[in-house]
């Protein structure tokens, strides 16, 4: 007997391409950047340019973020793979989605260099010098969908995920922003690679 193919479960990865994810990443950085451009006209006392003001070279800010992005990267996933947050990565929509994915390793560097500097520029450099390193980073793991408190698992989840974002903040206020930006575009390229491979 022939098996009918439309009874069989369908694949509901959405297909992008490289070209989709592109633009994808592209709108996504634009709308950070504008976003950012309007809070720090109204409500910034000093101009945009005063946030990359650092007492570090570029090149020395962008090796310690580099650094501290594989730093973090690491710690993750040794932790997301090795105690029972693991048991809780499917219900976060992200992690989910992109344990699908089979992106090129341009598709996962041109994502992780236009997440980490649009999302660093919006939320460090625009943001936290109003709120403060803790509430801009419990707005930036609540929009990421990092809370929820289903099991001790999930909780654990979130407050990594917390402190991650408090270490970026860090990275900003004491080295700068283009360590912030680096580090987060390091610590996503790593984890998107890792989290495709994994299992």
């Amino acid at each position: 007997m022939i098996e009918n193919e439309s009874n069989q479960p369908q694949d509901k990865t959405p297909n992008l391409t490289t070209g989709k994810l592109l633009i994808l990443s592209l709108v996504s950085a634009n709308v950070y950047v504008f976003i950012s451009f309007m809070i720090i006209r109204f409500w910034h006392e000093t101009d945009v340019f005063t946030l990359f003001n650092s007492s570090f070279l570029i090149w020395k800010q962008l090796g310690i973020g580099v650094g501290t992005g594989l730093v973090l990267a690491g710690a993750v996933y040794l932790i997301i793979t090795f105690t029972s947050v693991s048991d809780a990565l499917d219900d976060f929509t992200v992690f989910k989605s992109l344990s699908k994915a089979k992106f090129s390793f341009f598709d996962n560097t041109q994502l992780s260099f236009f997440a980490g500097a649009g999302e660093e520029f919006l939320f460090r450099g625009a943001l936290q010098p109003l709120l403060g390193n803790t509430i801009t980073s419990i707005i930036f793991i609540g929009i990421h969908g990092y809370f929820k408190f289903k099991s001790p698992a999930h909780i654990a989840f979130g407050v990594m995920m917390f402190g991650l974002s408090f270490i970026l903040g860090l990275l900003f206020e004491h080295i700068g922003l283009f360590a912030a930006m680096a580090a987060h575009a390091v610590y996503d390229l790593v984890m998107l690679v890792a989290i495709q491979r994994k299992d």
